[in-house]
Order: structure tokens, then C-alpha cells, then sequence
């Protein structure tokens, strides 16, 4: 029997990439933007319910930037992704190019920038990241928070283990990789973070372009399809 293929942003070597850049996004903005994450809302959202109870209103404006922003990078990404299908452009590959170039004039711009800048930018990348890129081999995941990626990989496996299914082990299994993945990216972001302050996000641009160039090659005729 033929292995069912799939699109190359279904691949799991893109939902590894895409998990590691979320990881390392938000192990940076934790350190170097006073606790907040550019994807993790729920972080945000707690943090910001916590400062409001003890009525820090300074603390509740910071960590309302990157939920609004990422708010507004739904939108975005709803407009955007309707216009690039009204062209019959790709629109994977075009997000893609979006959050390489967002991430790199934030890169540019973070050292001349107010803080705010860099946590307002980097949450609206995770925003078009989570709302592009939200199948692996054709189920359903998380690239950004790691909640439902968790509780799936358990479940699918543990299912796939009790009905003898194959395919459910190794969804399980992929996406327990793709939570491997966030953590590298966590791990390598601390260290960097640390060291480095804000020029750690430099280290991002390796990741992005792998997944551009994935992206870009999949136009070609033998590239179309990832097992």
C-alpha cells in the first residue's frame, strides 16, 4: 500500500521548525520583555488578571500589548489569507515570507525601539504562525501553545496503543515530537536570551528561511508533496 502524502507545510519536519520557533519566541520574550510571551496568551491573560487584582495598572497595560496585538494578527491573517486565495497565490508560502520579514525588521528595530515595539511585533508573528499552520499530515495541532498538543499526543497514542491502530500511535508520536521541538526552542532561547538580551533573536532567521525554502520548493514538480 502507498504511504498518503501530504502537502509540505503538513510535514513534520515543518511542524518541528514551526514548534521550535514558537519555543524560542517565547523563551525570548519571557526574558528579555519583562515575563510576557508573544504566543502563550493564556501566560498574558493570567499575568494580567493577577496585576489587575492588585491593582497595578501599569503592569495590566504591559501585559494587555501582546494580547491585543495578537488579536489584531487574527485579523489580519483572516483579510490577508482571503486576499491572497481571491489571487490564487499560495498563501502558506506567502505567511511564511510575512513572519520572515516582521521578525526581521524587529530584529532592525528592537535597539532603536520603545520594548513595547518588540513584544507588540513578535505577538502578532505568533499570531499568523497559529492560524496558518494548524495541520500535521492531516490532523489537527498546535504549533504555538502547547495545552492541546500535550493532551493529544497522550490521548492518540494511549487510543492507538488499547485498538492496535498504527496510524493513531504514530500521530501520537509525531506530535509528542513537535513538543520536543518547543523545547529545544525554549532551551536554546534561554541560553541565547540571557547572553545575548535582544540580539538573540538574530538566531531566529535560520528556522524561518528552512521553512521559506521548504515552502518555496514545494512549487517545484518533484518537491509538491511530504510524506
Amino acid at each position: 500500500m502507498n504511504q498518503k502524502e501530504y502537502r509540505v507545510f503538513e510535514g513534520l519536519r515543518i511542524a518541528c521548525s514551526l514548534t521550535f520557533i514558537s519555543g524560542y519566541l517565547n523563551a525570548f520574550t519571557f526574558v528579555t520583555q519583562g515575563g510576557r510571551f508573544a504566543g502563550v496568551q493564556s501566560g498574558n491573560v493570567i499575568s494580567l488578571a493577577y496585576f489587575l487584582a492588585k491593582g497595578d495598572l501599569a503592569q495590566v497595560v504591559n501585559f494587555s500589548i501582546p494580547i491585543l496585538f495578537f488579536v489584531f494578527g487574527q485579523f489580519f491573517t483572516y483579510l490577508a489569507r482571503r486576499y491572497f486565495e481571491k489571487q490564487t497565490w499560495s498563501w502558506h508560502f506567502g505567511s511564511s515570507v510575512m513572519m520572515l520579514v516582521l521578525i526581521l525588521l524587529t530584529i532592525i528595530l528592537s535597539p532603536i525601539m520603545p520594548a513595547s515595539f518588540t513584544i507588540a511585533s513578535l505577538a502578532f508573528v505568533a499570531s499568523i504562525q497559529v492560524e496558518t499552520f494548524r495541520r500535521l499530515r492531516g490532523a489537527p495541532y498546535a504549533n504555538v501553545m502547547m495545552t492541546g498538543n500535550v493532551k493529544n499526543a497522550a490521548y492518540l497514542w494511549f487510543k492507538g496503543v488499547i485498538e492496535k491502530d498504527s496510524e493513531l500511535r504514530k500521530t501520537g508520536r509525531n506530535i509528542l515530537l513537535t513538543i520536543i521541538g518547543f523545547m529545544l526552542g525554549v532551551i536554546i532561547s534561554t541560553h541565547l536570551s540571557f547572553q545575548f538580551e535582544e540580539y538573540a533573536l538574530i538566531g531566529l532567521i535560520l528556522p524561518v528561511l528552512y521553512i521559506n525554502y521548504e515552502l518555496w520548493q514545494e512549487k517545484r514538480p518533484t518537491r509538491g508533496r511530504s510524506k
